[in-house]
């Protein structure tokens, strides 16, 4: 009960907390959205009959979004941790026990998991109307076909709160550790190394088990190392940045550049959070170039069931992106805004010590496109490598595929420019003096 009190008087008093929970609970319903707009294609499928290929392509599409789903739910657990910690570092340097601060910690990510969680539940109710008119097999969806039911709603609330809970866990482990170190903003320790390890070991590992794996067990084996390499994308990024960090810094010839660049140094996996969702959206648009390439390669004389299969591949592939654009634009608007408001503290000084706002936003303008270059650089990369064992040259072999992986370049750099354009009178606001 005491830890439940603190709790209630903290979220009374803080305003700019409050802007930073929206945001979570924003993020939360999106991801969760998501999962069960996902959930129900998938299911849908698979109780359709003769639709093997389209459950295999369902699943597909199914782990593709898996990543980029935890990685805004992850975003928005870990929204304004800086501030948090802060706080919590403050209540145990009061007196306040490591059980209490943890409790405190629970109970705020919980309550924000568990508002987002129904706000998604109701937004998937919203959309599934527009969703059923979607046509696969020459046909639109029944509603009923895309419901999954109370307990798998159930299930993914669950499943997000556990998520948000571990995330806010985990984040005390400093506050817990040293206090007063997280109240001094002490920097974080470089990344390891062994992030670019385990980053060429997985892509090795693909290559090696889309050319060696065959029968049954290939599908399923497949799309685990998939997923894999899509988890150890958000590995490396913050490696590299932190690496591009410190080479700008040592050739920084003016303020802007050397304030971006120590910001990259500082805090590496921040930076890469603001360009991560543009970034997986980038990578799905590249692995899914190829599907126009494979629809032009089908032969429906072959089986009368495979008849839609070519516009069904070009309109899987269209959905998949279009799901993972509007993740990557939720992400990018939510942690840029975070960004802005956990570093508010430094814009305030920054001002004090007469900085113009100016150079201000040209340092946050560098911040955002030296992630985003280097992000888009990974992501295409990454997806080259994904897409060489079936054939590079089916991103070509329809106009659709250049199109496709195009228009997911431009549409990453649209949603970060936007993102940062409208968190803009943030910065204006926290440099006031």
């Amino acid at each position: 009960m005491i830890a439940f009190r603190l709790w209630w008087r903290l979220a009374r008093r803080q305003d700019s907390q409050r802007l930073l929970t929206a945001l979570a609970v924003i993020a939360f319903a999106a991801a969760t959205a998501a999962v069960l707009i996902v959930l129900g294609g998938l299911r849908a499928f698979q109780a359709r009959p003769g639709s093997e290929v389209y459950v295999v392509c369902a699943q597909i599409a199914t782990a593709i979004l898996v990543i980029p789903v935890i990685t805004l739910g992850g975003a928005a657990a870990r929204l304004s941790i800086s501030r948090r910690n802060e706080r919590f570092a403050a209540l145990r340097l009061a007196g306040a026990t490591s059980g209490q601060v943890g409790m405190i910690a629970v109970i705020d990510a919980a309550l924000q998991a568990a508002a987002g969680t129904v706000a998604g539940a109701l937004l998937y109710l919203v959309a599934l109307p527009g969703v059923a008119q979607l046509r696969f097999q020459g046909r639109t969806f029944e509603l009923g076909e895309l419901w999954v039911g109370p307990g798998i709603i159930a299930l993914t609330l669950l499943g997000v709160v556990v998520l948000s809970v571990i995330s806010a866990t985990l984040s005390l482990v400093a506050v817990v550790i040293s206090p007063l170190g997280v109240a001094r903003r002490v920097s974080p320790k470089k990344l390891s190394v062994l992030r670019a390890v385990f980053f060429v070991l997985a892509f090795l590992g693909w290559l090696v088990i889309t050319q060696t794996v065959g029968g049954e067990i290939a599908v399923p084996i497949m799309i685990t190392f998939l997923v894999i390499c899509f988890w150890v994308v958000n590995l490396i990024g913050p490696f590299v940045l932190g690496l591009i960090g410190r080479i700008s810094a040592a050739r920084a010839k003016h303020v802007p550049g050397l304030l971006a660049a120590r910001r990259l140094v500082d805090d590496p996996k921040s930076a890469w959070r603001s360009v991560a969702g543009v970034t997986l959206a980038t990578f799905v648009a590249g692995i899914l170039s190829i599907a126009p390439g494979l629809a032009s390669d089908v032969d429906a004389s072959e089986d009368p069931m495979l008849a839609h299969l070519p516009q069904d591949l070009l309109t899987g592939a269209l959905v998949t992106v279009v799901i993972a654009a509007v993740l990557a634009a939720v992400s990018s608007g939510v942690n840029q805004a975070a960004k802005v408001l956990d570093h508010a503290e430094q814009y305030r000084l920054l001002r004090l010590a007469g900085t113009p706002v100016e150079v201000l936003t040209s340092a946050r303008l560098r911040e955002t496109w030296l992630p985003l270059v280097a992000s888009l650089a990974i992501a295409a990369g990454c997806a080259t490598v994904i897409v060489a064992p079936f054939g590079i040259m089916l991103i070509g072999a329809s106009p659709a595929g250049p199109l496709l992986f195009g228009g997911g370049l431009v549409l990453s750099v649209v949603l970060v420019m936007l993102a940062v354009l409208a968190s803009q009178p943030l910065v204006h606001r926290a440099a006031a003096v």
